[in-house]
C-alpha cells in the first residue's frame, strides 16, 4: 500500500499545483477575445462606410437640388456625370461601390424635360408632360433625380450578408430638383 501511495504522490502534487493555469486560461479565452475584436472591427468599418456613403449621397443631392432647376434633356447627361463625380470624389478611389443616377426614373436624357407626379413606395412615376400640373394631394408635378450607391465590403470574420442587412450599405435618395 505504501508503494502505491509513493507512486500517487507526484500525481497529487501535480494536481494541486497552480503553475501554468494562467497559460491554460489564456489559451481558452484568447480565441474568444480575438473573435470579439474582429467582429467589432468589422462592424466599425461597416458603420464608417455607411457614413461615407451617406455623406456622398448628401453632397450629390445637394448639388442636384441647387442646380437642377434648369434640368432638361440637353443637360441631363452633364448633370448625371457631375453627380457621379461628386460621389466618387467623396468616396475616394475605391472601386468596390456602384453608383446609379436616374433622372425622372430613366437612364436616358429624353425624359429629363418632362414633369412627373410621384406616388407611393416604391415610387410610381406618372408623366404630366412638359409643363407642371397639379397631382393628387394638392402637389405639383416636378423633375426628380434618384441617386443610389451600394458598396460591397469584405469583412474579416462576419458574414457580408449580415453586415449589409445590419448597416444597409445600399443607400438611395430621390430628390425633387424642379
Amino acid at each position: 500500500m505504501t508503494s502505491v501511495l509513493r507512486l500517487l504522490r507526484p500525481v497529487s502534487s501535480l494536481a494541486a499545483s497552480r503553475s501554468g493555469s494562467a497559460a491554460v486560461e489564456f489559451a481558452i479565452v484568447f480565441p474568444l477575445m480575438l473573435l470579439i475584436f474582429a467582429a467589432t472591427v468589422d462592424l466599425g468599418f461597416a458603420y464608417y462606410q455607411k457614413s461615407r456613403i451617406g455623406s456622398a449621397i448628401s453632397a450629390a443631392s445637394y448639388y442636384a437640388v441647387r442646380n437642377g432647376n434648369s434640368l432638361s434633356s440637353s443637360n441631363a447627361d452633364t448633370m448625371r456625370t457631375t453627380l457621379e463625380s461628386i460621389i466618387r470624389s467623396t468616396l475616394g478611389s475605391s472601386t468596390d461601390f456602384t453608383v446609379s443616377i436616374l433622372i425622372n426614373n430613366s437612364t436616358g436624357a429624353t425624359e429629363a424635360s418632362n414633369y412627373y407626379c410621384v406616388t407611393g413606395y416604391p415610387p410610381t412615376y406618372t408623366s404630366t408632360g412638359s409643363s407642371q400640373t397639379t397631382c393628387s394631394g394638392s402637389l405639383t408635378s416636378g423633375k426628380f433625380v434618384t441617386i443610389s450607391v451600394s458598396q460591397q465590403i469584405r469583412p474579416l470574420i462576419l458574414s457580408p450578408g449580415l453586415i449589409t442587412n445590419v448597416y444597409g450599405l445600399n443607400r438611395s435618395i430621390i430628390a425633387r430638383v424642379d
